[in-house]
């Protein structure tokens, strides 16, 4: 039986994504997610441009132990020599959710420039943390004074904590009198998470179902008993005409999700694809 590409990836995927999160490489993580798009991409020569980027870093913080100095350094190098940028103009494009892309292009969506800080820091020495404000993917460091937020959407530029703390609390109001759970560090695996939440938005946006469809079964590595994703799995693969693959993933969502509000839709497309399935009737025979 011949195996789908599509699903070598994934299962590469869930192996480097795999174990601690000390472990896990995210640069290699979301190089994975980049032959999406493009399968063929060279791996090696992002890996290179992060390194070659670190270098200058290195060199443009000469061995300073400030961190605060350290990170000037880097958003100097990052932001103002090579102009690192958000792009707002083909924002929801799915290249801006692929590190390789935006390390070509120069531009991208908040998380992918944000890895890069990360990516690029780990290699010069400077511990960076990401941040995944609800509106705004951020980056934070600490030192003496405490802990600093950076835009990398914005190159790079201080955001007041305070603010940034009201603001939660306005759009959210689930933050409550606290917004600590929001400012909080979160994981790789969180991280590669919302790419792919991203990345499966984008595509599906651009009716790139295919896309879609692998960008949800690197999401089912990550979180295999994600009852969500074997639904969109499911609603998917009912686009693209793989029904028997479709039955299967919306008849388990349909039994085991606990009274979801889809509840109709879901029923409404099963029933499709099972009447597809039994293929057309043959009319009764006359008397």
């Amino acid at each position: 039986m011949r195996v789908n590409p599509s699903q070598i990836r994934a299962q590469q995927f869930g192996r480097i994504a795999h174990g601690g999160d000390a472990a896990l490489r995210l640069d290699l993580a979301c190089l994975q997610i980049g032959r999406i798009i493009e399968p063929k991409l060279n791996a090696l020569a992002a890996l290179i441009r992060l390194q070659e980027l670190a270098d200058e870093v290195h060199t443009q913080h000469g061995g300073r132990s400030d961190p605060a100095e350290r990170v000037d350094a880097l958003c100097e190098v990052l932001f103002q020599r090579h102009r690192l940028r958000g792009d707002t103009d083909t924002y929801y494009e799915p290249a801006n959710c692929c590190l390789h892309r935006t390390l070509q292009s120069e531009q991208g969506m908040p998380i992918t420039l944000a890895v890069i800080m990360l990516e690029v820091g780990r290699r010069a020495g400077i511990p960076l943390q990401g941040v995944g404000a609800p509106f705004h993917f951020l980056v934070k460091f600490e030192d003496a004074r405490g802990e600093h937020y950076l835009d990398p959407f914005h190159a790079g530029r201080a955001v007041d904590r305070d603010q940034l703390a009201a603001r939660l609390r306005q759009t959210n109001p689930a933050a409550g009198p606290s917004a600590e759970a929001f400012l909080s560090a979160v994981t790789k695996r969180q991280i590669l998470q919302r790419i792919l939440t991203n990345l499966k938005g984008a595509c599906i946006r651009k009716r790139q179902f295919a896309e879609a469809l692998e960008t949800t079964e690197y999401l089912l590595a990550l979180t295999p008993w994600a009852l969500e994703e074997r639904r969109d799995r499911g609603l998917l693969q009912f686009e693209l005409g793989a029904l028997p693959q479709a039955l299967q993933d919306l008849e388990l969502y349909q039994q085991h999700a606990d009274n979801p509000r889809d509840a109709n839709r879901v029923a409404a497309i099963l029933q499709r694809v099972r009447d597809q399935l039994a293929g057309p009737q043959e009319p009764p025979a006359s008397l």
